[in-house]
Order: structure tokens, then sequence, then C-alpha cells
């Protein structure tokens, strides 16, 4: 039999014929892409948002001291006859000044060791990748047993109880698990400008143009060239790119505060979500909080990773606008929100009603399925801030795009009329008059006003 290739230009029409037949048939069977079986669920990972914290042991040297002064036996500082040959300022474990650190040889690796007078800690201090604060020692809530280090991540350590006698490990054969977080949770901000490039009061243009330019550029979502061309088609006159883009960080700085101290009609249902936006050709992830009722943007945070550490900054700004009052975090089911949940119970004492809606469609299983038209609103603000931001293609800077993002948030909150609120503003901020700021100059004249 003679074998033959097929010609080249049967090989379009064919190919495109078997897709064909593949879309049809895509159409009128119902594929199930999810296995029949569960995946193997024997690899690590954090499954310990429902157990008690750990106990904490702190050494602190003010109480060992006292102790050992009660006892008969005080403490003295050491009589140095040469200097430290390090420079340490506490010791690292219980923080003993200075004045109670003596040498004590060098380890394995050549580093000069020290030794703690009251805890009899021994550290280098010079050795690389060593903890420069003093860590507690994490014990067991069911059995007792420190806990080990298992895992070091970006932002947080994982400890876990290898006790094979742990109650936990042997009625539910499950390790307990805990995240210590090398950040202080109670000090998290979102993200805000820190930069005023020019001084609004001082420009050549006044602040009619730099109204006008806030319009072309947040409110109708051109580029930064392009509300250059705007504004020469329309007023002839001709700022630079860059000029435009001072003017929005400048005011952008003066409005951050202001944005933290205005007061929010909250409904007690809050949506939270995360989109990326592009800054300097790396993707950054934009944490966004809306109100469930009104559709006002509660809080904001760009963050450079899509993590834990993001989801906690975002939730504690959450608590804070309610200031103790009751409301429920509708999400999707990323992991991260549940970890910020689990955060703000440990860290904060807040207890959050946590709804977590699965998928894009309706899933008559989960219960929380109530809550989707919650979620359907925050994506439906990315939808819109992204016809916004397509023209940017990407920002220049993160200090520009952050100026952007706090902008917008006060133009959507207060200036940008909403079809759901008869062409209103969902939020009104009123002027020292008692009037209604509706517009990008009213808006410059009031922050003038006030920051006076």
């Amino acid at each position: 039999m003679i074998s033959r290739n097929l010609p080249n230009f049967l090989l379009k029409p064919l190919m495109n014929f078997v897709l064909l037949v593949y879309l049809f048939f895509s159409k009128l069977f119902h594929v199930d892409f999810e296995p029949k079986e569960k995946l193997d669920d024997s690899y690590t990972k954090f499954n310990s948002f429902d157990d008690p914290l750990p106990v904490i042991e702190q050494l602190n040297y003010q109480e060992i001291l006292a102790e050992a002064k009660e006892n008969g036996q005080p403490i003295k500082p050491v009589n140095r006859r040469k200097p430290l040959t390090v420079e340490v300022e506490k010791c690292s474990e219980c923080g003993a000044p200075k004045k109670y650190l003596y040498s004590f040889g060098h380890d394995p690796d050549g580093y000069q060791k020290l030794q703690c007078k009251v805890c009899d800690h021994q550290w280098a201090p010079e050795k690389p990748e060593l903890r420069s604060s003093n860590r507690p020692t994490y014990r067991c809530p069911f059995c007792g047993y420190a806990l080990s280090k298992e895992k070091e991540r970006k932002h947080f350590t994982k400890y876990k109880c290898r006790n094979d006698d742990c109650s936990k490990w042997k009625n539910e054969h499950k390790r307990y698990r805990y995240r210590a977080y090398d950040f202080d949770v109670e000090n998290l901000e979102v993200s805000r400008p820190d930069k005023e490039p020019v001084n609004l009061d001082h420009s050549q243009y006044g602040n009619f143009i730099i109204s006008k330019a806030m319009d072309f550029y947040v409110g109708l979502g051109l580029s930064l060239r392009q509300t250059k061309r705007a504004l020469k088609l329309a007023y002839n006159v001709s700022p630079s790119a860059q000029t435009i883009q001072n003017w929005t960080v400048s005011l952008a700085h003066r409005l951050g505060p202001k944005i933290k101290d205005l007061d929010l009609p909250l409904s007690g249902i809050v949506a939270v979500d995360e989109t990326y936006i592009k800054i300097k050709g790396s993707w950054h992830y934009l944490f966004t909080a809306i109100d469930g009722k009104n559709g006002c943007i509660i809080a904001q945070h760009l963050s450079k990773h899509r993590d834990a550490k993001g989801a906690i900054t975002i939730l504690k700004r959450i608590i804070d606008q309610y200031q103790g009052r009751d409301f429920v975090l509708v999400s999707d089911m990323a992991p991260i929100y549940r970890t910020a949940v689990h955060a703000a119970k440990a860290f904060l004492k807040t207890d959050v009603d946590h709804r977590q809606v699965k998928g894009l469609f309706t899933d008559d299983d989960n219960s929380d399925e109530v809550y989707r038209p919650y979620k359907n609103i925050i994506e439906r603000f990315f939808g819109t801030y992204k016809a916004h931001y397509k023209r940017h293609k990407s920002f220049s800077s993160f200090d520009g795009a952050l100026a952007h993002l706090t902008l917008y948030q006060l133009y959507f909150n207060y200036i940008k009329p909403h079809s759901s609120f008869d062409n209103k503003a969902p939020l009104v901020v009123e002027d020292s008059r008692g009037q209604p700021i509706n517009s990008w100059a009213q808006l410059i004249r009031w922050i003038n006003k006030t920051d006076k």
C-alpha cells in the first residue's frame, strides 16, 4: 500500500473541520472536568483555623531579675574587662540590655558567640539569617509540647507539634500547626500616597485647569498624553504629561488622609476581592472592599503580592471603619481571606462573620449563596475600573498607580453618577457652606480651605 503525505493545501481546511466538529459536540454534551476521586490530602496545608491559639512563652529579663532578687540570688551586670567585639544592644531571647552580655567563644562557623547572664541564652549575632528580635516559645494547646519550626515563608513562619502523644494527633490524626507572622497586625495600614512632588497652590495653570485635567484623566479614563491633547484642544493649554502626573500624585497625597477621615454609611455587609493591574510591566494586586448595599468603596490596598498580608491589611481597615460593630464579610474561596479572618480573631480580638461564595455559578448546596449578589457588585466594579485602566496599559510607577487609585476611589464615591442612584453619586460630602461637592473644581477649593 502506497502512503502519501497530506497536501499542504488540504491541511488547513481539515483542521478547521475538526475544530468545528469539536465545538459542535461540546455544546451537546456536558463534560465534567472535576476528578472522580478527591485529590490526596497528604500534602502539608494550614488547617488550624478552628484550633485554639498556642500557649506563648516569651522570656522577659525584668521578670527573671525580679524573681532572682526575691530568691536572694540577684543577677548583677557583667564586670567587663574588655569591651565586646560584636555590636549588640540586647539579648535576642529575653531582651536583657548589653551590660548583661559577655563573650562566649565561637561557633563551628567561626562567628563570635555571646551568652546572656540573665537567661543563659547563647547566640552569634553576626551570623547570617539570624532573627534580630527575640522569638517566643510556642506550645501546643492540646499537649503543651513545644512547637518546632516546620517551614519559613514570606511574612510568616510555620510551626508544628511533633508529639505523637498529642490528643489532636490521636483523635484526628492531624498535627497542630500555627502561623507566626513577622509583622505586627495591629500596625498594618492600607497603602496611601506619601509623596507631594509639586505644590498645587503655586501652579501656573490654576485650579480650574487642574480640575479639568482630573476630569479627563480620572473621570473619563484618558491616558496622560490623551489628557494633554484634550487640554490643548479644549482650553489651549499644554502642560506636559509629567506635569499632569505630578498634579495627580500631589492631589492624591493631600486627599488620602481626608478620605480616611470621611464617615461612610455602612450597611453591615462588605464584599472583598482582589484584581490585578500592571505597573512597569509587573503585575500588582488591588485589594478592594465595597459596601454591599450602597456600593461605595470602603477601602483599597495596592500590594506587590497576592498574599495573606494584603488580605489582613484590607480586613483590618474594614474593622477600623466599623469601630466594633458587627458586619458580614463576603469573599470568594481564596484561602487568604480565611487566613485574614483567623488573624483578626487571634490578634485583633474581632470575630468576623465570613461568608464564602464559590465559583461563577450558583451552587444550591452552599448555604452562603444568598450572598452571591454582593460578590457580583465588586466584580462589576472591577469591570468599571478596568475600562478606565485599559487605556493606560501599564502604570509607569507605583506612586502613580496609587495616586490614580486614590483619586478614582474619591471620584467613584462622591462625584461619579450612578444609574442605580438616579444618576447621582452614592455618597455626599459637603463643603464649609453645607453645599454638596460634585466636581473636581469644588473638591480642590474645599481641600484648599480645610488645609489652611
